[in-house]
């Protein structure tokens, strides 16, 4: 569950680039960082005044929220009536903060979400977002929650919080010790919850008395909310001075500045041990008093009721370095929904960090050592550098490298800042020691970690060099001391402009005249000169440029990690031609083709995106004549060109979503080029000897079984069986008691091909005959819908017809056989059984007319093509081993650009029961293991296996190209998956070796859930209501092949189900027109026989017509 926003809100200081937090904003949103239904407000909002407060950036940020409200509800004036139903989160950004341009909210996190749907650097607002949608404010009613930013706020994901009969407000509390609550702010409590008072920096007494029985202490963890009428008696104070100068509506009428704190000014008022003497006596001037009248007498009947979050953990962001570094590189609690890491979004060599250090968002190029205790953070450095530890390096880009090679860094924090001073973008560098503090005298503090009179002896610098004389003895603290060079007169300032303040006294009076003439400013007045916007941006331009160096390491190095949500992130944020350009570079220079054909699906990822879920589907035809040159280029193996090409051709494609899509399906189209031609390896693995030439007329006949895969199917589709490697357990089996696959051959004295489809069976009528005289009828074999492609592919592959060639086709066919061949095919699985995988060719689509079964399933198309080649191998006088035969399908199948697997004709062409595997690599080789199990167990098996028609028909192509590209991404749903169904097909294999039926049951519903897991949408509505009504009577159950329709196979549970089984399901309504077939373990396998001429069902079938 998540909590649905209404609106969100983030408030900032005035004059703090109010809208680079907006584009921040809205960068979480279309990167899906605002829950699964992102707030229709997002407002960045300024705060009227410099020095507002905490309580009066509520209300002003409340104001803001029901005006839009107001507005989007058709008002023309602020209705407090938007607020009954509106879910409002205000987040407030706070004062500046020491280690950070961008605030607290900013400050980016060590951690690395590769769940998230888009790649992208995770701060501290990014972190209290998730906790506030996802877990603390679940469950809760309408009404308006407020949350500081200044701290890193863990909560377990079930907080338990009662909302049952609330009223009023509510803060929320998290356990802490008493030594941590001498700094902070306690609740002080009843016995029924209800807050008494609020305590900060409290006595030891005052402490105590908040304790509960385990010791420790509610603390004030800035998170507050107020119910719907609370919040609207709240909003209706905006309009009563002084109040009214809280909200830039004061502002616009010219009232004068008020500061008000959210705790002490506005939550303090409901807490039942104030009266209304004390609690107005304590504002500070007259109009914090009057404010507080107000606020009273508005407010103070609300009851306000504390939640003390259980194993919830706060730590306020305080400005000691030691601390911050601490929190960086130190786990979260364990209820947190974060996980920091040591590299988080970087370019960097693991080797050289040790434990306990902490790099996000950096480029560190050669040998950066970074030792324990140290961070580093959105810089870009290049070795060699020894980082020692103790230190926090932020901002720092690649021509600053030089300067610190040989410099002593330890215990220190260094900075790369963007600063504009009015119109004049400049950097500047600021250099602080670990445990210097901000505000104390320089009498009684450090600098770089020594004493000021140290620092001052060592340097030659003196106290008037960094403050004015008339600056008092207690302010003169490190805030206020001009110690960072920011302009000079004549020269280029850089980062040795502050690094010498480290060097020994020798080396360091050769510095300090330059920097004396160097125009310098404190910290304190930099802070209002910070450029929030630059910093924002150089922090996004560097994360992509450290992602480009990922995509080369992940594509380069075959890993399996997803570019997808870098690659949405890209495209949201406009960086989409740099990554297109390392996909180029990468896919035009890697001279693999498997790691091009995967950076060519990347860039029709790329385009997708782009595309933003307009312009249609993203499946669809890649054959457009624009792109056929490219295509040519990558056909004859010129990768290098071919991307070229490819690239020019895209620019064309880029103005809107339709062209955008087109132009990805051709990436894919691409991509298909460079698989087959990665598969085609697999032709070294087919061996074709010599074997007794056939008379002439004489038929090869050839019967197949069909093939049930019953485990691990999807990983033998290429890429992911020879990049990742592939494991099918597979059975062939009669059905109805027949081989329902089969083909033959017969050698005729005319120089000419005769393609016959037949029915159902060998004694079936003709249904669709070509006749090929020129080797241009042969030309279209590549093209799966042209009529009779499988056939051409078959002749093609096993070289019985040579293409290209000088030499027309009767003149091969004469000189190589002395006349032409008869090619008759037949098959009672029709397209979309799935009992025989690819997607076969329009031709035997065609051909298979009246089938004597309905629409099953069964690997038809690859079993067939195993028939036609074994069946021609041997009419032209030649053998071929059922190993060269399982490779020269998955040759042939690459040849007709159908794509496809190794388990269909493994499974059709091998007898019994058998597991086949490949390896991830190239060339792909299968190896087929043959599974024994015990004596009587194939028997079991055919009295418990049974095949129910689903009446549904499916199509495996849509599903293919998903599974494809989802792969290709490294969805880690699919990477896991492939790991899945490999080990289930090895527990499946071990199953039938024990002859363990129900564990057999178990690997096929689990192989069922991984299959809808590969290819979601494969199980339709009404096959799942089949397998619901026949759950309680089967031990596992699983649609055969892709899925999506076809055959569904059972294992039932008590042995020769058939009948009954048809009666249950004949009782289910909605089911259509289903059908119950009987199946048995095909032992011997498939049968080749050559026969007689004068055979009854070798009849030449018809004079048909020439292509």
């Amino acid at each position: 569950m998540a909590a649905e926003w209404s609106v969100v809100l983030l408030t900032c200081q005035r004059g703090g680039c109010v809208s680079a937090f907006q584009r921040e904003l809205e960068a979480r949103r279309l990167r899906g960082g605002l829950g699964p239904r992102p707030p229709p407000l997002l407002l960045a909002v300024e705060d009227p005044w410099a020095r507002l407060g905490s309580g009066g950036a509520t209300l002003n940020a409340l104001l803001v929220a029901a005006e839009h409200l107001s507005a989007r509800a058709g008002c023309t004036v602020v209705s407090s009536d938007v607020l009954r139903e509106a879910r409002i989160l205000i987040l407030h950004m706070g004062r500046d903060f020491s280690f950070d341009d961008c605030g607290r909210a900013f400050t980016c996190l060590p951690v690395e979400e590769p769940g998230a749907p888009a790649e992208a650097l995770v701060c501290n607002l990014d972190s209290l977002l998730g906790t506030m949608t996802h877990r603390l404010c679940v469950g809760s009613p309408p009404g308006v929650w407020v949350c500081s930013t200044d701290m890193l706020l863990t909560v377990p994901s079930a907080p338990g919080i009662d909302w049952d009969g609330f009223q009023g407000v509510r803060v929320i509390a998290v356990p802490g010790s008493q030594v941590y609550a001498r700094n902070h702010g306690v609740y002080l409590t009843d016995e029924q919850g209800l807050v008494c008072d609020i305590i900060y920096k409290g006595t030891e007494a005052q402490i105590q008395q908040c304790a509960g029985p385990d010791g420790t202490v509610p603390l004030v963890c800035g998170v507050v909310f107020f119910s719907s009428d609370a919040a609207e008696q709240l909003l209706a104070t905006h309009v009563i001075p002084p109040l009214d100068a809280c909200t830039y509506m004061g502002l616009d009428s010219g009232a004068p500045p008020i500061q008000l704190s959210l705790f002490f000014d506005i939550v303090l008022c409901m807490a039942g041990g104030m009266t209304e003497e004390d609690f107005v006596k304590g504002g500070g001037d007259a109009s914090v008093r009057s404010a507080r009248s107000v606020l009273w007498t508005a407010l103070h009947t609300f009851p306000l009721s504390m939640a003390c979050i259980p194993d919830a953990s706060y730590d306020y962001m305080t400005t000691s370095a030691s601390d911050h570094i601490r929190s960086l590189t130190l786990l979260p609690g364990s209820a947190s929904h974060l996980r920091f890491c040591k590299t988080a979004h970087s370019h960097v060599d693991p080797c050289l960090l040790e434990d306990g250090s902490s790099v996000t968002n950096c480029l560190l190029e050669g040998a950066v050592r970074l030792a324990a205790g140290s961070v580093i953070q959105h810089c870009h450095l290049q070795g060699p550098l020894e980082i020692g530890p103790g230190c926090l390096l932020s901002g720092l880009t690649a021509g600053s490298s030089p300067a610190l090679r040989g410099c002593p860094l330890r215990d220190i924090v260094l900075q790369g800042h963007h600063v504009r001073l009015h119109d004049l973008p400049c950097r500047v560098f600021t250099l602080t020691g670990r445990l210097d503090d901000w505000q104390s005298p320089a009498e009684e503090a450090t600098y770089l970690n020594a004493p000021w009179a140290e620092f001052f002896l060592r340097t030659g610098i003196r106290e008037g060099d960094l403050w004015d004389a008339e600056t008092p003895r207690r302010s003169r603290c490190l805030l206020s001391a001009r110690l960072f060079p920011v302009l000079h007169a004549c020269e280029a300032l850089g980062l040795e402009d502050v690094l010498w303040l480290l060097a020994p006294a020798a080396v360091a009076g050769k510095r300090l005249a330059r920097w004396r003439a160097a125009w310098r400013m404190s910290w304190q007045e930099l802070l209002p000169c910070l450029d929030k916007a630059a910093e924002l941006g150089a922090r996004r331009t560097l994360f992509f440029l450290q992602g480009q160096r990922k995509v080369r390491r992940v594509l380069l190095g075959r890993q399996d990690s997803s570019l997808l949500p870098l690659t949405r992130s890209a495209v949201h944020e406009g960086y989409h031609e740099a990554v297109l350009g390392t996909l180029d570079e990468v896919a035009s220079t890697a001279g693999d083709a498997g790691i091009a054909a995967r950076a060519l699906a990347c860039i029709a990822d790329v385009l997708g995106c782009m595309a933003r879920g307009e312009g249609g589907l993203r499946s669809g035809p890649a054959a457009n004549r624009e792109w056929a040159v490219a295509f040519g280029r990558l056909e004859s193996g010129d990768i290098t060109g071919g991307v070229r090409e490819l690239a020019a051709e895209r620019q064309k494609w880029m103005s809107r979503p339709a062209l955008l899509l087109r132009a990805a399906r051709h990436y894919e189209g691409a991509e298909q080029i460079l698989i087959r031609q990665a598969v085609m390896s697999s032709c070294q693995f087919v061996t074709v000897g010599q074997a007794e030439l056939p008379p002439l007329g004489h038929w090869v006949q050839v019967a197949c079984p069909a093939r049930l895969d019953l485990s691990g199917g999807w990983s033998d589709t290429p890429p992911i069986t020879y990049e990742h490697g592939g494991a099918v357990v597979d059975v062939a089996v009669l059905v109805d008691g027949c081989r329902p696959i089969g083909a033959r051959v017969r050698r005729i004295s005319e120089p000419e091909l005769r393609l016959v489809s037949l029915g159902g069976s060998p004694r079936s009528e003709a249904v669709v005959e070509l006749v090929c005289r020129e080797l241009e009828h042969l030309q279209d074999y590549c093209q799966p819908h042209a009529p009779g492609a499988l056939l051409k592919a078959a002749f093609i592959c096993t070289q019985v017809v040579q293409l290209p060639s000088q030499k027309p086709l009767q003149a091969q066919l004469r000189e190589g056989f002395g006349g032409g061949f008869e090619v008759h095919t037949w098959s009672k699985l029709p397209h979309g059984s799935g009992l025989a995988g690819s997607p076969s060719s329009q031709w035997h689509r065609r051909c298979l007319a009246a089938p004597a079964l309905p629409v099953l399933p069964a690997g038809t198309s690859s079993i067939l093509a195993g028939a036609v080649m074994a069946s021609l191998y041997r009419a032209a006088g030649k053998a071929a081993s059922t190993e060269s035969l399982i490779h020269a399908v998955l040759h042939l199948e690459q040849r007709l650009t159908t794509g496809g697997g190794w388990q269909d004709q493994v499974g059709g062409l091998v007898p019994g029961i058998k597991i086949g595997r490949s390896k991830a690599q190239l060339p792909l080789r299968v190896e087929v293991e043959k599974i024994p199990v015990p004596s009587g167990f194939t028997q079991t098996l055919n009295d418990h296996l049974l095949l129910v028609y689903t009446g549904k028909t499916r199509l495996a192509r849509n599903l293919l190209q998903d599974v494809v590209r989802n792969w290709y991404a490294r969805l880690p749903s699919a990477v896991q998956n492939a790991d899945a169904l490999v080990s289930n097909a090895e527990e499946c294999a071990q199953a039938l070796r024990q002859g363990n039926l129900p564990l057999v049951g178990e690997c096929l519903d689990r192989y069922w859930q991984q299959k809808k897991c590969m290819a979601p949408g494969c199980e339709p509505r009404a096959v799942g209501r089949m397998m619901d009504v026949l759950r309680p009577y089967v031990y596992g159950q699983c649609l055969a092949g892709a899925g999506g329709g076809g055959f569904l196979y059972v294992l039932t549970k008590a042995p020769r189900q058939k009948e009954a089984l048809h009666q249950i399901l004949a009782k289910t309504e909605g089911l259509g027109n289903f059908s119950i077939h009987s199946i048995e373990v095909d032992t011997d396998g498939f049968s080749v026989e050559v026969v007689g001429c004068d055979q009854k069902d070798s009849a030449h079938p018809g004079e048909g017509r020439a292509v």
